[in-house]
């Protein structure tokens, strides 16, 4: 180890040691050798720095993954009508570029289902829905020509925190297992084996029993096991960045015999989740130091996001997630609302060089 490298590992442990009012659990354990896991990032533009520069940006960073979400409804309005056009955007852009693409395909949202005009309020398993859902992987296939040719595409996730629809009913999760099942056999047929196929949890969905034993059915069909991890309370605080290694381990615990992925992992900025920007530096840190841990187990994590959104995007969140006029609204639009890593004005936050600091000290392991 280098005078150099042994100098910036003591600084980014201290840093992890005293940031986020003490609770930041990132430990005192040296950093893990980066190795074959891949880093992720969601990818935002803001009206200072244009898509293109935030993804080279990422890729300057050390991201290796980026996704794209599309939601079947915006795709085919109706059945049998496709709107091509941001299909034809993926494909021009992302073949040419670095990193890896996840597709995050949603006929089911976290809000609900979302589906073609005609097919709105049909269950899962409907042989309509599901022979429709066919078609349309089969358009969007064809459509992305450039991308299928480039090997960019490695990850098609169908269906996005799906248990916050399916709750705890047991016939909804059995509709959708058929209708993924049809799905990644029609994903196969046009993409080949070398596209990893699954759904997205909540990491909740692992403390509650009945939903995780619901969700164990649905794992034997998933080529991994992909969540969503934001350490939430109900009322939309954050849970101290101390709990991140007791929830790392909870994931690998849960989940065996699989490899596991974070879509999107998460901690927001704002006083309204009673965090602040030392306390998502700090759970940058938290989260690294856990990976460390399970490297062997969770193959990527995306970090959401690179920067805030636009207030008008958490006004239309606000409605979408049917959160208008409730009590936890202003908690709220204060987690998605401050999730970026960076400003919305393009400056950064703690957590953005904090980020730097902890893949710099695991570039340098031997």
């Amino acid at each position: 180890m280098s005078i150099r490298f042994a100098v910036l590992a003591m600084i980014v442990l201290l840093l992890a040691a005293c940031g986020g009012s003490g609770s930041d659990g990132g430990g005192m354990s040296m950093p893990v050798a980066q190795g074959s896991r891949i880093l992720g990032m969601n990818v935002k533009e803001v009206p200072s720095v244009t898509y293109a520069t935030a993804y080279s940006q990422a890729m300057t960073l050390g991201a290796r993954e980026v996704s794209v979400s599309l939601d079947w409804a915006d795709l085919e309005p109706t059945v049998g009508a496709y709107d091509n056009t941001i299909p034809g955007i993926i494909d021009t852009f992302y073949p040419a570029q670095t990193g890896d693409l996840t597709l995050v395909l949603r006929p089911l949202d976290t809000p609900g289902p979302s589906m073609p005009a005609g097919l709105v309020g049909k269950p899962y398993d409907d042989p309509a829905v599901i022979a429709a859902f066919e078609k349309f992987l089969t358009n969007l296939h064809a459509q992305l020509g450039t991308l299928n040719a480039s090997g960019k595409l490695q990850w098609i996730q169908i269906g996005n925190e799906i248990d916050a629809y399916l709750g705890t009913d047991a016939t909804r999760w059995s509709q959708w297992r058929t209708f993924f099942q049809a799905a990644k056999a029609k994903v196969r047929s046009l993409w080949g084996a070398g596209v990893q196929v699954s759904s997205i949890i909540q990491f909740s969905l692992l403390s509650d029993a009945t939903k995780l034993s619901l969700y164990s059915n649905l794992l034997a069909d998933l080529d991994t096991a992909v969540l969503t991890y934001y350490p939430l309370n109900a009322d939309f605080t954050m849970r101290p960045v101390s709990t991140v290694a007791g929830d790392f381990q909870l994931m690998v615990d849960a989940i065996p015999g699989k490899d596991i992925l974070l879509q999107e992992c998460g901690y927001p900025s704002s006083a309204a989740n009673n965090s602040s920007e030392a306390q998502q530096a700090a759970f940058i840190s938290a989260v690294f130091s856990a990976w460390d841990s399970h490297i062997s187990r969770i193959r990527y994590i995306e970090l959401a996001w690179q920067y805030d959104v636009a207030s008008t995007t958490v006004d239309q969140w606000v409605i979408d997630y049917g959160m208008s006029g409730s009590p936890y609204e202003t908690a709220f639009r204060g987690y998605v609302g401050t999730l970026g890593l960076n400003n919305y004005d393009g400056t950064e936050k703690m957590a953005m060089p904090r980020l730097r600091l902890e893949l710099q000290a695991r570039s340098g392991v031997q």
